[in-house]
């Protein structure tokens, strides 16, 4: 019985939030009617390559703090993505029930958490229940969803290739140090390219899925080769993981495909061509990258820039180094021997820190979750920064215990149930789409695997900060929704 008014009253709460976006939408259907349906991808296309340059010409360019303007940037991006996606009439959708019960009971606890201690970055609950919801709701009823994917795969390409022109041509490579491309950190610049690189590999499942001919995939196969190369010279540990895992997952899947099928030759092909043409293309992509930024003679060189060298060590004197100045952040001293503790958490904590080795491997990542969680409650608290013995922590380099910091441990509850989700979903969403829709199919799971891998070593949150974090949000929008799912999953 209560069981059944517990779903009663769900369905009711959903069929309101989607009677509402209803309300919301459907005035603009016979305005945006007007526009033919390729000005409208090509400005939903504009968009997306709007949150990916705009929020990197604030941060590095401006040089200020810009959580609430690009917060505010990302949410009109967002409204006017919907309203260009509008085609028809819109109707209610079902939604899946594990999925909408996790993913609105983890935006009501960050939302209660930022009630309850007033934060800096507050408000993510807010934009992830309504905005991107209502972003997935419109993209439900599109008839055409592979174009708006398109769109976003497109905006993707092309910010790519404008940063790789930008770099080969102005941005200087130092014997010795690590490569960032056109940001500041090398860090940063690897986990943008775990985003690209689940963009053209699923153009290459798309290719093996259709056995399209290896000579009209010659663009996607390069630009994986540009990918791999950038990921090499930057030496980004996460994002290395992050693709690896993205790339094993394609051949694990496509193997199981394969016995399915009986059909094995064009993955091995793919594969081959892949494996070839990063091999050829490499030493000319360096060539490039060395002789080039002198050979132009306009050297970009941003005020913010760190040069990391191979062996861990940094050089701040490349550029004029802007720190924004800070305030009141919680701090924590951490002794050489604690306090014996026997809860769960004590141990834990004795365990990560009795590993020096471990330690130094991860370049202290582990001093830092020690001191992270010792700080864990059941509220959250105002920063996502840290003092630790008196050093300056931007994040808790793992996603799970940045969310236990900052919105509690219930948020954190509701966000591991998410990652599970969306790893098991995706990749069901793939066995069971990737005929229909071959064109993205293999995207959704790629972007959330290297999310949760990566997420494990680094702290990616905010969708308007880091367009990893966009990517991943974003991606649920196919997850949500349940569908008569294919038979072919079981062929």
């Amino acid at each position: 019985m209560l069981s059944g008014l517990r779903r009663e009253w769900r369905r009711i709460m959903i069929n309101r939030l989607q009677d509402l976006f209803i309300s919301l939408f459907s005035p603009w259907i016979p305005i945006v009617g007007k526009i033919s349906p390729k000005v409208r991808n090509f400005l939903i296309t504009a968009c997306f390559m709007a949150d990916l340059v705009l929020f990197c010409i604030v941060r590095y360019v401006l040089l200020k703090e810009s959580y609430f303007y690009n917060t505010a940037c990302g949410i009109f991006l967002m409204l006017i993505i919907a309203i260009l996606s509008l085609d028809r009439t819109l109707v209610r959708k079902p939604w899946r029930r594990s999925v909408s019960i996790a993913w609105f009971g983890m935006c009501t606890a960050f939302t209660v958490s930022d009630f309850l201690v007033s934060k800096k970055a507050c408000g993510l609950g807010i934009v992830l229940a309504f905005v991107f919801t209502g972003v997935f709701f419109v993209w439900q009823n599109n008839g055409r969803k592979d174009l708006l994917w398109k769109a976003f795969k497109d905006a993707v390409k092309a910010a790519f290739f404008l940063m790789a022109v930008i770099s080969f041509l102005f941005r200087p490579f130092f014997e010795g140090g690590r490569y960032a491309g056109i940001f500041t950190n090398p860090n940063t610049f690897g986990l943008y390219l775990y985003v690209v690189f689940a963009v053209y590999m699923s153009d290459l499942d798309w290719n093996v899925e259709t056995g399209k001919p290896l000579r009209k995939c010659l663009p996607t196969y390069i630009q994986l080769a540009l990918v791999i190369f950038y990921l090499s010279v930057s030496q980004a540990r996460t994002a290395m993981l992050a693709i690896s895992s993205i790339l094993f997952l394609w051949i694990a899947l496509r193997i199981v495909m394969g016995k399915r099928q009986k059909k094995y030759k064009n993955f091995v092909k793919g594969l081959a061509a892949l494996i070839l043409i990063s091999a050829v293309c490499y030493p000319v992509f360096y060539a490039g990258v060395r002789n080039l930024p002198p050979l132009v003679g306009h050297m970009l060189i941003f005020d913010e820039d760190v040069l990391y060298l191979s062996n861990g060590e940094k050089i701040e004197d490349i550029g004029d180094k802007v720190l924004a100045e800070s305030d009141a952040f919680e701090s924590i001293d951490l002794p050489e021997k604690d306090i014996e503790d026997n809860s769960i958490l004590g141990r834990l904590i004795r365990t990560l820190d009795s590993s020096e080795t471990l330690n130094k491997i991860s370049t202290g990542r582990i001093t830092i979750y020690k001191a992270y969680m010792q700080r864990l409650n059941w509220q959250g608290h105002k920063r996502i920064t840290l003092l630790v013995n008196g050093k300056k922590v931007s994040h808790a380099h793992n996603n799970w215990l940045q969310f236990a910091y900052t919105y509690g441990v219930g948020s954190f509850i509701f966000y591991l149930i998410m990652t599970v989700l969306s790893i098991t979903r995706s990749v069901f969403f793939y066995m069971t789409n990737r005929r229909r829709n071959a064109t993205y199919a293999f995207l959704i799971p790629a972007i959330c695997v290297g999310f949760v891998v990566a997420t494990m070593t680094e702290c990616l949150f905010l969708p308007f900060e880091i367009f990893p974090a966009f990517a991943y949000w974003f991606a649920f929008g196919d997850i949500f929704e349940k569908k008569i799912e294919e038979k072919e999953a079981a062929e």
